[in-house]
């Protein structure tokens, strides 16, 4: 296997070239930490298991293809608790591993600015990264880059990163007192204001500053408190296109990959020969345009009438689509390269 970089929309992104008898695997929205009252909605026992089986497979490549950790709604704690296992599976394997960020996880993102794990078997992408196998070129991403609401809306959801890490530390004082202390920064405004009655506009100006700094505890724990209902209450339903559940044969899911991909070999990349996302959490394998291999990994939360557990592998000349069972795996579709 081989490791080099090129660049795409005016990014660095790697580039992983299997040799033959090597094969990756591909997984997507685990949303370990994810629950519903007091169940777990993410499979993070069956995902350790089949890392398990993975390290006896020995796969070349690891692709943790986006939203793996729940790092949106739910608790640091319950985070924690749901990938303590799977991550010490995730230790023992024995291969090189890539983590895609996605939309729930973008803080991982940030690792990838420091190179952290350059000289180790973890490799961090931001957004996409480049795949090559039997002499085919491949593009993978998390795949809320197809969302327009993601696009358009860029500085509000990347904020949540900071959000999440703000929030979280106020939820570490003890005896559930974050709101205590929020609202008591904010009770110091009118002390902050009245002091500067009077001053130069320049020092009028820092106090104003100062005071949105006090503001930002209590704006970030009611924006953590509010964001699901505001995101998928509100936006999603006024955008009328939500991807959560749509399948390749939506135009919703169809039109946008297809811009997305004439964008990227419009612009000297050169062509896509197939394409693995996830996001949808629609487990798929399909031929589209020009016969360009399109594949979605689905996702390993338990949701009603959608199968899950689901998985990509993409040897030379040949992509699976399959689910763990919890003793094995089942081929649900495969093609050629």
């Amino acid at each position: 296997m081989r490791l080099e970089r090129t660049e795409l929309h005016g990014r660095e992104v790697p580039v992983i070239s299997l040799e033959e008898g090597e094969e990756a695997v591909v997984v997507s929205d685990l949303h370990l930490g994810l629950r519903y009252g007091n169940r777990f909605l993410a499979k993070f026992r069956e995902f350790e298991e089949f890392l398990k089986h993975l390290a006896a497979r020995k796969p070349a490549l690891l692709v943790l293809l986006g939203d793996v950790f729940e790092l949106w709604s739910a608790k640091a704690s319950e985070v924690f608790a749901a990938a303590y296992a799977p991550l010490r599976a995730l230790a023992k394997l024995d291969c090189k591993v890539l983590y895609v960020a996605g939309n729930h996880d973008r803080i991982v993102a940030h690792l990838s600015r420091k190179r952290f794990f350059e000289r180790d078997n973890l490799l961090v992408a931001p957004e996409y990264a480049v795949l090559e196998c039997g002499g085919r070129r491949g593009l993978l991403f998390h795949g809320h880059q197809l969302d327009w609401k993601f696009v358009k809306l860029r500085w509000l959801w990347r904020l949540e990163p900071y959000v999440y890490l703000l929030s979280e530390t106020l939820y570490a004082l003890p005896w559930a007192s974050e709101w205590v202390v929020a609202l008591g920064y904010v009770a110091l405004l009118p002390l902050v204001m009245a002091a500067t009655k009077g001053a130069p506009p320049p020092l009028r100006l820092a106090a104003a500053a100062s005071a949105l700094l006090l503001s930002a505890p209590l704006i970030v724990l009611f924006w953590r408190a509010v964001q699901d209902r505001f995101w998928y209450g509100l936006v999603q339903p006024l955008a009328r296109s939500r991807l959560r559940g749509k399948s390749l044969a939506s135009p919703a899911v169809s039109r946008p990959l297809s811009n997305l991909l004439s964008l990227i070999e419009a612009n000297g990349f050169g062509n896509v020969d197939f394409v693995v996302f996830g996001h949808t959490h629609v487990p798929e394998l399909a031929r589209g345009e020009g016969g360009r291999l399109i594949a979605n990994c689905g996702s390993w939360v338990e949701e009603p009438g959608r199968p899950c557990c689901t998985f990509v592998r993409i040897s030379s000349g040949r992509v699976e689509l399959g689910r763990w069972t919890g003793s094995g795996e089942e081929v649900l579709a495969a093609e050629a390269l």
